[in-house]
């Protein structure tokens, strides 16, 4: 039996997406206000984070919430227009809310943080004259039992007594408030109006039609119309509930509705249905009903059936959440069903069984087929790892005062969840030291003959078995004569040292390396672009810089599908095996005299000197017997970016599937592998570390 759910941690983790779609739609708006599917969506997250805190008796955040929500529907509603400050304000009551939902008692400080942001938001846009001023923190709407059964929709049938202008009452107010409480939609009714030689402008001869849909519950709907004068007239009645079974598509017929609403009555409808016209139409010829109130209610038939059928579209989706603890642990254990197969395979070829190896056969495709659909539950898009760079680009840029334009491609390539969250940081600080370092300021753009504005493009795109991202700016690119002095000054090389520029450029990622002449609180401490290089590597990628002095700099990174379960190529040096993944692997070959470069680490490979490492050497300090080896050994030519190199082993094994394992600290010291898998016999083959040998080979050649 699984444990109880924590509805408080349930709601928290659906807020936190909801807060991120509300950021990402506030940062669209601040690129397009016209946007209205950004405006339904900010109002869309505010109105759900309101109902679902009202119901788990989050007061604070609920009526926090309901302002904002109110703000974002006048400006639905085109009573307004989405200006700068609103984004401001949107975002500062975004950051609000997650501080309200890290604590369960807000203390004082939140509190008036909140009412602080509640009184400007209503300064810019005043919704009604009576609130104008020193407005506060509305009451949140008590949760009742219908809040527990979801949204409703009522209709609100409003005729004021004809005195009502007389006794200073005006109904628009009253519509306002109960807009405030969720969607609305209006018929005004001008039937009732006499010709103008008639009419008394003293009298309120109008009436409407609304239908509300709320969370509300019914009580908070009638508490609108408390103070009215008991001569109006008002209905309230339910049409529809999210309580009803949403199978049920169909609604009133047009006839039935304005019997219902007391537009005609039943021997109307009966004459009328004996006629072979629309019902409509016949009731509007024949004078017992106006062409607006059948309008309205062909309005109400349409809303109903279309809430039943978005109802019943969520209740039949084919799409369900699940926890991601869940689906690592659904990889892992495929992981494991990968390596117990190896071992089921060996077994099987030992006994010589033609039905067992025929079963071990079948069960290896179905194990293939299990591993790929787990794996494609695991990729999310990397829309969900660039969108969260939008607000810090947006803020470091005003922070440090410049006009920064971001822009994103390729956000449909997935990429594995576990690899986009440790993704994070590396491209946190490769964005910040553009920013800092990279682009320049709109004045120092405009002296050098660019456009003020500067652009940060973030790509990504499938290469092969990995996912290529490329962070660039068209900033002033690095100046490689400072980090020349700077290595000279911290005895990275010496003064006489000939290296190339793009040699230059690989010094950044020295630890402690940085140019900036002070220290802000943005970048400069020369803390960073090591830490980025070490993350990308402990992930199996590889990073590399390009840069041009005044028109910009790249940061190409290379990072594999998933760190779960890998495809390589067995090999063995002395006693030990090691794995290289299949998508390095280029091609094996026998390494002798003739394609050797002398005493060189290099040798020719189809007309070219190509560096490699004998791993025998490397890893176990033993140089090159041939009678150990049996002779001539193989060299394996695998690629890492733009390099390609030779391993040299002593044999060449076989293809194998299997879970990456994470090596313990005995293996923080070595350089040249990643992890480690578990073979079918028991033994342990070490992940070679490609990218790494690759850059070790070209500094020893």
């Amino acid at each position: 039996m699984s444990p109880s759910v924590d509805p408080l941690e349930t709601f928290r983790e659906e807020v936190t997406e909801l807060l991120s779609s509300l950021e990402r739609a506030l940062m669209k708006l601040e690129d397009d206000p016209a946007d209205t599917g950004m405006i339904d969506e900010a109002f869309r997250s505010m109105h759900t984070i309101k109902g679902s805190g009202n119901m788990l008796g989050l007061t604070e955040l609920g009526a926090f919430t309901h302002t904002v929500e109110t703000v974002f529907a006048h400006v639905r509603d085109g009573h307004a227009a989405v200006t700068p400050r609103l984004i401001e304000l949107g975002l500062a009551a975004r950051d609000h809310i997650e501080s309200l939902l890290a604590t369960v008692e807000p203390d004082e400080r939140l509190n008036a943080d909140g009412a602080a942001i509640v009184n400007e938001l209503l300064q810019e846009y005043p919704l009604d004259s009576g609130r104008a001023g020193g407005a506060t923190v509305p009451a949140a709407p008590a949760a009742t039992e219908s809040d527990a059964q979801g949204e409703t929709t009522w209709r609100i049938q409003l005729l004021p007594a004809s005195s009502a202008f007389q006794t200073g009452n005006n109904p628009v107010p009253l519509i306002r408030e109960l807009m405030e409480l969720g969607e609305v939609l209006v018929a005004g009714f001008t039937d009732q109006v006499p010709p103008v030689e008639e009419l008394d402008p003293e009298l309120c001869m109008l009436s409407w039609d609304i239908l509300l849909t709320t969370d509300a519950g019914e009580n908070a709907v009638r508490d609108v119309f408390i103070f009215v004068d008991d001569d109006w007239d008002i209905r309230i009645a339910a049409i529809d509930e999210s309580s009803l079974d949403a199978a049920d598509l169909d609604y009133k017929r047009l006839g039935e509705i304005l019997v219902e609403r007391g537009d005609i009555t039943a021997d109307d409808l009966a004459n009328a249905v004996n006629t072979r016209s629309y019902i409509g139409d016949t009731l509007v010829q024949q004078g017992f009903v106006s062409p607006e109130r059948v309008e309205a209610a062909l309005k109400e038939q349409d809303l109903v059936r279309k809430r039943r059928e978005s109802r019943q579209s969520l209740e039949t989706s084919n799409t369900i959440k699940v926890r991601t603890e869940k689906l690592d642990t659904l990889v892992n254990l495929v992981g494991e069903f990968v390596s117990e197969h190896a071992t089921l395979q060996r077994l099987a070829t030992q006994a010589g069984d033609p039905e067992i190896l025929s079963t071990a056969e079948r069960l290896e495709g179905l194990i293939r087929d299990t591993r790929d659909l787990a794996m494609q539950l695991h990729m999310v898009p990397v829309e969900v790892l660039f969108s969260g760079y939008r607000r810090l680009v947006r803020d470091l840029a005003k922070e440090l005062g410049k006009d920064v334009k971001l822009v994103l491609e390729g956000v449909d390539t997935e990429l594995d969840k576990n690899i986009v969250e440790r993704l994070k940081d590396p491209l946190l600080h490769i964005i910040r030291n553009s920013l800092d370092h990279g682009l320049e300021t709109p004045e120092e753009r405009t002296a050098a003959g660019k456009h003020p504005q500067g652009t940060l493009i973030m790509k990504a795109y499938y290469s092969g078995a990995h996912v290529a991202m490329r962070i660039s700016d068209d900033g002033r690119g690095i100046n490689t004569d400072a980090v020349r002095e700077k290595a000279i000054d911290r005895g990275l090389i010496s003064e006489d040292a000939q290296l190339g520029e793009q040699e230059l450029n690989e010094l950044i990622f020295a630890p402690g390396f940085s140019t900036a002449k002070k220290t802000t609180s943005v970048s400069g401490r020369g803390v960073g672009m090591d830490v980025v290089r070490q993350n990308i590597e402990n992930l199996g990628g590889s990073i590399r810089i390009e840069s041009e002095r005044g028109q910009g700099s790249s940061m190409h990174l290379r990072i594999p599908l998933t760190l779960a379960i890998v495809e390589g190529l067995l090999v063995e040096v002395a006693d030990q095996a090691y794995m290289a993944t299949m998508s390095s692997v280029v091609e094996c070959v026998e390494l002798d005299d003739s394609n050797r470069r002398g005493d060189q680490k290099l040798m020719q490979y189809r007309g070219k000197l190509v560096p490699f490492i004998d791993l025998r050497e490397y890893f176990l300090g033993i140089t090159e017997n041939r009678e150990m080896t049996g002779g001539r050994r193989q060299i394996l030519m695998v690629h890492s970016e733009d390099r390609m190199i030779g391993l040299v082993v002593d044999n060449i094994r076989d293809t194998f599937q299997s879970v990456v394992k994470t090596l313990g600290k005995m293996y923080e010291g070595v350089e040249g592998v990643s992890g480690a898998v578990v073979l079918g016999d028991g033994r342990l083959a070490l992940m070679l570390d490609i990218d790494r040998l690759s850059r070790l080979a070209a500094h020893t050649a």
